[in-house]
């Protein structure tokens, strides 16, 4: 199962419940992946399909979710996942009264929607990134990034000075889905949105799809359609 396919079994969940559930648009959603609504009762609903790799959810993707309920005007916020959640979210959690949804991602959809389209953030990470597990890549220069594991919510990486560190997927999808929209993507947009610093290993490692095309001046990709 993919995010996309997730957050559908996340709208059939509330459907079963009698609410009206729609996926977002993967731009301007502020984290808000699910709207449910049932007369006056309007929930945020924030995905996160972590179960297959190690990392947890923190206390800031709850605070930013609570930002994103008021935003929207929702009555309720609610994290749904496979996952696990660290003590300090929890505890902000409760504070905040965010309820946190279990959601077994084995679960099979009742009404499955197949595509072979791969110009989609769930189309290319299956297609192109999942496989480069275990691979090398190399830079012009001659430095490389060696990709140790790839799953929905990482990329963990060991690059040339030696380096292990994990790359979250958030940046990834913000990155591919502005090179579908917008044509193009900058390292330096990447550095605005990503606190990690991480913007020329997610370049090197969008450059191996082949329909993105490293540029220069300034240092970035873009969308050859």
């Amino acid at each position: 199962m993919n995010p996309k396919q997730f957050e559908e079994l996340i709208c059939e969940h509330y459907r079963q419940k009698g609410y009206e559930a729609n996926t977002t648009s993967y731009s301007n959603d502020y984290g808000v992946d699910v709207f449910a609504t049932k007369g006056k009762e309007k929930i945020a609903v924030q995905a996160k399909m972590y179960g297959s790799g190690t990392r947890k959810i923190n206390r800031q993707m709850v605070m930013e979710l609570h930002g994103a309920k008021d935003y929207f005007d929702c009555t309720k916020a609610v994290i749904a996942t496979d996952g696990v959640l660290l003590p300090d979210a929890i505890e902000v959690a409760r504070k905040l009264k965010i309820e946190i949804l279990s959601i077994d991602a084995s679960t099979v959809l009742t009404k499955t929607k197949k595509t072979s389209n791969d110009r989609t953030f769930e189309g290319i990470w299956e297609k192109y990134i999942i496989p480069l597990q275990g691979k090398t890549l190399t830079r012009d220069s001659g430095e490389t990034n060696q990709i140790m594991k790839v799953n929905w919510s990482e990329v963990e990486r060991i690059t040339s000075n030696g380096n292990n560190g994990k790359i979250k997927v958030e940046i990834f999808k913000q990155a591919i889905n502005k090179l579908l929209t917008d044509g193009s993507i900058t390292r330096d947009y990447i550095n605005k949105n990503y606190v990690g610093r991480a913007s020329s290993g997610v370049i090197l490692i969008l450059s191996q799809v082949p329909f993105f095309q490293l540029t220069d001046r300034p240092t970035g990709l873009k969308y050859i359609k």
